[in-house]
């Protein structure tokens, strides 16, 4: 299989590849008596880097490096013990500015897989696939199961390739732009190799979870995500794409500010806690960052995994196309938000190839892309965030301790295209739409625990 990533794609199809980062699962014990964690309700706290330890020189090395036009950086947020001790934001951007997470979709996704099973609606990891693609029963395919998927160790045959010479051959771009149905693009994919002997960076793969999520909650996994993560984590106006079919592209996707994706780096910093609520079960947290040991990649159930190197101590990262990025740092209690500058359509939140053609040449509907970094190394952006707390001086660059930064009231207001380049389109899916036919709410769907499985509380 080729799985390089070409080079960067011309017109439309550079459009479309940015499209592209049975355990018994119990709550995390309470933080210890004395544990402070600023970050326990609805706003950030922001609090000065001197007040944390951290050189404020440091950080604006870090700023400046970011920042640089040709970096295409549009927020960058670093949170320490809980607090936003930094916050910076590129021209025509500010708190309430959308980002897209392109693949850090995929540890959003892990993390919905995580509370359902919590919920008893996943009977466990090691469950066949074929529970929920019953069409693979009396195929090489029914050795497949949850696990594999999630490590992207499947053996199913993704082209992961980027470069427009090999759209034909691409399932990443003929997925994206040929079919209005993604979820059974994916499910008819061919088997290469055996399950568990190879891994294989898929986004094929993580778009079969959107129909394990569907079937085992009842509802679309946006639907899903607002009720059991979102709005538990307070997140605001969120958009989640999805096919012409209503099917949330669990691969990608996720539209929100950078604010709101810094709770969900803290929240699993915190093993899955939020302002004193279990919101994914803390041993999922821990599984989802242990690497796999069939193959050793570097890779967890939907994270990138790094036990050090190039003077950056541990860390797991959520990773997207054009360095979208969410990096946890446990030895230093520590979360970075770096997202790259991005406008976001009007139009209804769904990938529908019928419209790929209609806005020419800036790509699909409802996002018209992010813009590449030039020469951005995440390892140069990283390191000097990590040596403020090795070099402590005296200026303070940051706002006062504290202090709470005013948050606009419309996330996204600041970033939006015209609306009228949507006139034409006329269904409006968003992110708590229920996929055809199945129930928008939990209380209403058939989803129920699987008999037998303890009842969890995380």
């Amino acid at each position: 299989m080729a799985r390089g990533i070409g080079p960067r794609l011309g017109a439309v199809v550079a459009a479309l590849a940015v499209l592209l980062g049975a355990v018994a699962y119990q709550p995390a014990p309470p933080a210890a008596a004395g544990t402070d964690r600023a970050a326990t309700g609805a706003d950030w706290v922001v609090e000065s880097p001197a007040s944390h330890g951290m050189d404020p020189a440091k950080l604006e090395e870090a700023r400046d490096y970011a920042m640089v036009p040709s970096r295409n950086t549009q927020a960058v947020i670093v949170v320490h013990q809980g607090a936003i001790v930094a916050e910076w934001y590129g021209p025509g951007a500010d708190q309430a500015s959308y980002g897209t997470s392109w693949s850090v979709a995929k540890s959003v996704t892990s993390s919905l897989i995580g509370i359902a099973l919590g919920e008893g609606l996943i009977p466990g990891i090691d469950e066949p696939m074929t529970t929920y693609f019953p069409e693979w029963i009396g195929t090489p395919k029914e050795a497949i199961t949850l696990r594999h998927v999630l490590h992207m160790e499947s053996g199913l045959d993704f082209e992961e390739d980027y470069d427009p010479a090999n759209a034909a051959d691409s399932d990443i771009i003929q997925m994206i732009a040929t079919q209005r149905d993604q979820l059974a693009y994916a499910a008819g994919l061919p088997v290469e190799v055996p399950p568990g002997t190879q891994f294989d960076y898929s986004s094929g793969d993580t778009m079969l979870l959107s129909g394990v999520l569907q079937q085992a909650t009842g509802m679309s996994a946006g639907a899903y995500a607002r009720q059991k993560l979102f709005d538990p984590l307070g997140m605001g106006a969120v958009d989640w794409w999805q096919d012409a079919e209503g099917h949330t592209l669990t691969y990608c996707c996720v539209d929100a500010t950078a604010r709101d994706f810094a709770r969900f780096g803290q929240l699993y910093l915190d093993g899955g806690q939020w302002g004193g609520q279990q919101v994914v079960p803390a041993s999922w947290v821990t599984d989802s960052l242990t690497d796999t040991a069939a193959t050793n990649d570097g890779y967890g159930y939907q994270w990138w995994l790094d036990a050090g190197s190039n003077g950056i101590p541990d860390r797991y990262t959520a990773i997207g196309f054009d360095g979208q990025a969410i990096t946890v740092i446990p030895s230093l209690d520590l979360v970075v938000v770096r997202f790259g500058t991005y406008v976001k359509s009007p139009c209804p939140p769904i990938a529908d190839p019928n419209l790929v053609a209609y806005l020419p040449p800036l790509g699909l509907v409802p996002g018209k892309g992010t813009v590449p970094p030039s020469d951005f190394s995440a390892t140069d952006f990283l390191r000097p965030i990590v040596d403020s707390f090795t070099s402590p001086g005296d200026g303070d660059a940051a706002a006062p301790a504290g202090a709470t930064a005013p948050e606009p009231a419309t996330p996204g207001a600041t970033n939006r295209a015209a609306a009228d380049e949507c006139a034409n389109v006329a269904s409006t899916p968003t992110t708590t739409t229920a996929v055809p036919g199945l129930p928008e709410t939990a209380g209403a769907a058939a989803a129920v625990p699987v008999a037998g499985r303890p009842g969890y509380t995380g």
